[in-house]
């Protein structure tokens, strides 16, 4: 019982981790997403995904994956592109606090196993969990765009992380979103499913937003 209580208790700490990106944009929103909800949303684009495409996956696997996927952040920061950390370094660290948060589990091995092929991008299941973890938050950012709180300008100061690619997205990105879906798109490059799906999401329009929020209110 006191493992169940302290496995809790430790990940119950990422209701209340505001995702680093919103801040350092300044999203004018009095609440922003937490590190949980970010996961809540990673499930659902996962389920809805497969639902349409009946994918030859474990799904067992992919949302245990995508429940834990940020367990390291229970216990380090929520490194972005305007961290100064390699990913190496940030691999290492990573390992070092998922082992310390599930270390009194009977399934510590598993879990620290499925975490590192997330990490890694070592199984298919870890490849489409690392693309809905990333299209996740594209897809936030665009519904924060939408929602008129995500600002043009304090979103373009990421240009200056974004090395050789900058003048690129620069030229790519008429609205504040645009930016990470820009930078993000290569991501998807390889995957026609996620290729569509990040063009699909970066062409929703105002009056796309609104009429479905309108279809999906009581």
């Amino acid at each position: 019982m006191n493992s169940i209580i302290e496995f809790y208790m430790f990940a119950n700490k990422l209701k209340n981790i505001i995702r680093t990106g919103w801040l350092e944009i300044g999203i004018e929103k009095e609440r922003l997403e937490s590190v949980s909800e970010h996961i809540y949303g990673t499930l659902i684009l996962a389920i809805a995904i497969n639902s349409e495409y009946q994918l030859d996956l474990d799904m067992y696997k992919v949302l245990k994956t995508l429940v834990l996927h940020e367990t390291e952040e229970i216990l380090m920061p929520d490194y972005t592109v305007r961290s100064d950390i390699t990913k190496k370094e940030k691999l290492k660290m990573g390992r070092v606090c998922v082992h310390k948060v599930a270390k009194n589990l009977c399934e510590q091995e598993q879990i620290e196993k499925l975490l590192y092929e997330f990490s890694t991008q070592s199984t298919k299941e870890a490849v489409f969990c690392h693309l809905v973890d990333k299209i996740e938050c594209d897809f936030q950012a665009k519904m924060y765009d939408l929602e008129g709180v995500m600002d043009y300008d304090k979103t373009r100061e990421d240009l200056a992380y974004y090395g050789n690619r900058a003048e690129e997205i620069d030229n790519n990105s008429k609205r504040a979103s645009d930016f990470w879906i820009e930078y993000d798109r290569p991501k998807y490059k390889n995957n026609l499913i996620f290729k569509t799906l990040i063009e699909d999401i970066k062409n929703i329009t105002d009056e796309d937003y609104q009429k479905i929020m309108k279809i999906g209110a009581c």
